[in-house]
């Protein structure tokens, strides 16, 4: 089996370390633009595009805002030829239907590149500012799950009724159908018994926040053994914040420089607003677990090139089938891991790395 890379698009200013370090923080298209064809030309498999309406991806506040993640794929989809574009969507602000038209629309644009990441939402402040009902974490996954239920009945059958707590359809009908059939894969992220229950019975991709071995093996475990039940297979994908460095002292000096200047404020914010999020960062307990976006020190991809390759083949063997990439430098960065940790994963092991083209997502 190989292992997949994604790496996060940088539609909201601000980087993705909470620490007071240079990093790259641009969220402008003209950047996102070359980051993707950057990622395309050298083959990474898919780019996510993280969703926020206010502040930075982290918790913290950035004055150059955030570009729509659906707008962004859809203009990025008509640039690239081969990468696998995932928009992440809020449900309380975007009804289902209107996610199935529009997604529907990229996909076709892509020819059949596009995915959607369904964010159940834990940014309390966020939805209320803009008039979203705030409703309980439990209720947010039932929520959740009816929205999954209506894209796939509205992307697979010629009409479709639905009859919801919270949405209802009579004989709705979306053409075009998307370019991939019999939809494009949904994502879904999340770590409480809930969304682990959503995961195995409707989503396609199950996106995990940065974890030791140890944890992603009983995730992947209790997932697969769930949809089983449900006659269902899930795949697996890991957040991993990577610093690969020519010697392991330059990479763990790197780490600690950046953990030396955390920015303890952004920190707070970003616990502050995160309460509701059941489940998640339970088990994140220092300042570096917090410093990485969604915990992704804690995946352990930090050393020398064969260092981080022999991770990577631990977390592959463990049942990881893509890392979701994060870096200080990205448009830097993404070539020296192209250029010196996948050849190590080669000599690691004869199986070569494919193309997006060809998975069966």
């Amino acid at each position: 089996m190989s292992m997949q890379f994604a790496i996060w698009g940088s539609n909201i200013a601000g980087g993705f370390v909470r620490s007071a370090v240079e990093q790259d923080k641009d969220a402008s298209f003209a950047y996102n633009l070359r980051l993707a064809q950057l990622a395309d030309y050298l083959g990474y498999e898919a780019i996510l595009y993280p969703v926020r309406y206010i502040g930075a991806i982290g918790g913290g506040n950035s004055g150059s805002g955030q570009l729509d993640p659906l707008a962004t794929a859809a203009a990025i989809a008509a640039a690239t030829r081969r990468i696998r574009l995932i928009s992440a969507v809020l449900p309380g602000f975007l009804p289902p239907v209107t996610l199935a038209k529009m997604g529907a629309t990229i996909d076709h644009i892509s020819s059949g590149r596009w995915h959607v990441n369904l964010v159940t939402g834990w940014f309390q402040e966020e939805q209320e500012m803009f008039g979203v009902p705030w409703i309980g974490h439990d209720e947010r996954y039932r929520r959740s799950e009816e929205y999954i239920e209506v894209l796939k009945g509205l992307w697979q059958h010629e009409t479709f009724t639905f009859d919801g707590h919270y949405y209802k359809i009579k004989e709705g009908r979306i053409r075009p159908f998307p370019y991939q059939r019999p939809y494009p894969a949904i994502f879904q992220g999340g770590n409480s018994q809930e969304a682990r229950n959503m995961a195995a019975r409707l989503s396609d991709w199950y996106f995990i926040n940065g974890a030791p071995t140890s944890e992603i093996i009983e995730q992947i475990r209790e997932v697969s053994e769930m949809a089983a039940q449900h006659g269902r297979t899930v795949r697996f994908a890991v957040n991993a914040f990577v610093i690969a460095r020519e010697s392991e002292q330059e990479a763990r000096e790197e780490y600690q420089y950046i953990l030396e200047r955390a920015d303890h404020s952004a920190i707070r914010q970003f616990q502050e607003r995160a309460k509701g999020a059941k489940g998640m960062w339970t088990r994140a307990a220092t300042v570096s677990d917090f410093v990485a976006n969604n915990e992704g020190f804690r995946t352990g991809l930090i050393g020398s090139y064969s260092q981080v390759a022999d991770k990577i083949a631990e977390l592959r063997s463990a049942g990881v089938q893509m890392l979701l990439l994060t870096f200080r430098f990205p448009l830097k960065e993404l070539v020296e891991f192209h250029e010196y940790v996948m050849p190590k994963m080669h000599e690691a092991r004869t199986a070569s790395l494919s193309n997006a083209e060809g998975h069966r997502w």
